[in-house]
Formats: structure tokens, C-alpha cells, sequence
């Protein structure tokens, strides 16, 4: 499709992003026996935040096994917790065994959507043209848009500036004074990453934060070749990652008096770093 070409385009469904929820939403559609829908997707790959974020280290803080679809279980994950690379290639396998790729979109991000009382449909603007659609549904996510902090003369600083939601990987670290503002999930990833190569690195924080154990490992051969002949064995696993979260969210939500050993055991795994 060319760009900027004009599409006159009726859908009964129009899902905007195609990331985890908008795949999840498309599968969804599909399995209700909906089939006139189209995924509107500003890039040209699906992926969402799995697709923007590449920089090192970059991996999912929840287990691989609880952090996928509930019906496209994989058997194959490297690791406990695994690489953005690995979820990525997962979500165009989602997207090639459920049949998505016909209802996506690409290169056509979404400019204005206003609804006509009128005609009972909305109307979506994007770059590629315009389409109405009797539903919408919105799966743009939290963290499509990075936000960089307004920080005073960091326009005018002559160094190399960028949000690790785009990673400049032409970039070469080695030896080079670096400053990391954050210690949210992607700055306990990037620090380890990076640290060895670059001359200094100095890391800032608003609010300090508890880090415990990752308790990563990889995932033997054994272990995948079971749950590909096994294919309850993934169930089983999934199903024990999510009671012990919820186990955690009771801890956290109800009894957090209760959580003194939970401080010893983050004090001791930041001491040892």
C-alpha cells in the first residue's frame, strides 16, 4: 500500500495497536467468529513495547510461562525470564498461527477518531487515509510514548542524550562517562549490561528501591522437551506461577506487617552486588 493512499474502509471492528492486548483482542474477535476487523498498527511489525524496546538487557520482569497468552502456551522459552527478543518472536507466532496477519494495518497510526451520532459509527483518521468502524477498540498501551524528563539544560547538553525506550545501539558506550536517570525495572536491567564496558557510570534516583533476587536461570532442554510431549506440563507450571503471585498480592496488599523477611532477603541480595 502506498504511502498516504486514501482508504475508504468499512469494518465492524477497529483495533488500534498491535502489541500483546491488541493480538489478544484480534484473537478474541476471531475466535467469536468476528472476522470483518482490521488491527491499526503506526509501525510495520507488531510487537507493541516488545517491538520499541531493544536496549541490553532488556527482558520481562514477570516468568515467561505466566507472561504469554493463556491459549498460545510456548513450550520453548530460553529462561525463567526471558529476552525481549524471545517475547517478540513469540507475539509473530501468535499473530502467524491465529491467522492475524489479513486484519493487520501497518504503518498507519491512528491522527483523530470522532463519532457520528448520526451514522452510529466511528470515524478514524490515520496517515494512510480514513475508515469507519462500528466499534473501537483501544490497545495503544501505557508505554508507547516515552516520556523524557524535563530536566533544566538538557537541551543545551553537548553529549549524546536518549530514552532507553530508543536505544541508540550505534551509539558505542565503551569508555564513555555515562549518567542513567531512573532505577525503575529497565535501569535494573540496562546497569548490569552496560557497566562493564563504560568508563564511569553514575546512576541517579528519586526514590530508592528494593531489589531483590532475580532468580533467573535458563531452561533446560529437558524441561522444553517435556512440555512440547506434555503439553499439560506447561499448564501445570503456568498455573503454579500464578498462585504464587496471587500468594504475593494477598502478602502485599493485606499483610504487609507480615514482610520483614521479604526487606532482610532484598538488604542482603543489595549488599552482596
Amino acid at each position: 500500500m502506498a504511502e498516504h493512499e486514501q482508504v475508504h474502509e468499512h469494518v465492524r471492528v477497529a483495533v488500534i495497536g498491535s502489541g500483546f492486548g491488541g493480538l489478544g483482542a484480534a484473537v478474541r474477535l476471531r475466535r467469536e467468529g468476528i472476522t470483518d476487523f482490521v488491527v491499526l498498527e503506526r509501525s510495520g511489525s507488531v510487537g507493541g513495547t516488545w517491538r520499541d524496546n531493544s536496549y541490553p538487557g532488556c527482558a520481562c520482569d514477570v516468568p515467561s510461562h505466566l507472561y504469554s497468552f493463556s491459549f498460545a502456551p510456548n513450550p520453548e522459552w530460553p529462561r525463567t525470564f526471558s529476552g525481549q527478543e524471545h517475547i517478540r518472536a513469540y507475539l509473530e507466532h501468535v499473530t502467524d498461527t491465529f491467522g492475524l496477519r489479513p486484519h493487520l494495518r501497518f504503518d498507519s497510526e491512528v491522527k483523530r477518531m470522532a463519532w457520528d451520532g448520526e451514522q452510529l459509527r466511528w470515524e478514524i483518521e490515520t496517515v494512510r487515509g480514513t475508515l469507519t468502524a462500528d466499534v473501537v477498540v483501544s490497545a495503544t498501551g501505557p508505554l508507547s510514548d516515552p516520556k523524557t524528563p524535563d530536566v533544566p539544560g538538557l537541551d543545551s547538553f553537548p553529549g549524546k542524550v536518549f530514552h532507553s525506550a530508543r536505544w541508540d545501539h550505534e551509539y558505542d558506550l565503551t569508555g564513555k562517562r555515562v549518567a542513567m536517570i531512573g532505577t525503575g525495572a529497565s535501569a535494573i536491567q540496562i546497569v548490569p549490561s552496560i557497566q562493564p564496558k563504560v568508563g564511569r557510570l553514575t546512576l541517579f534516583q528519586r526514590t530508592p528501591a528494593w531489589v531483590m533476587p532475580r532468580m533467573d536461570r535458563a531452561i533446560s532442554g529437558a524441561e522444553r522437551a517435556l512440555h512440547r510431549a506434555l503439553p499439560a506440563t506447561t499448564k501445570l507450571r503456568r498455573g503454579l506461577l500464578w498462585g504464587i503471585r496471587e500468594l504475593q498480592v494477598q502478602a502485599f496488599t493485606k499483610h504487609p506487617n507480615e514482610l520483614g523477611f521479604v526487606e532482610q532477603i532484598a538488604k542482603r541480595n543489595m549488599g552482596a552486588a
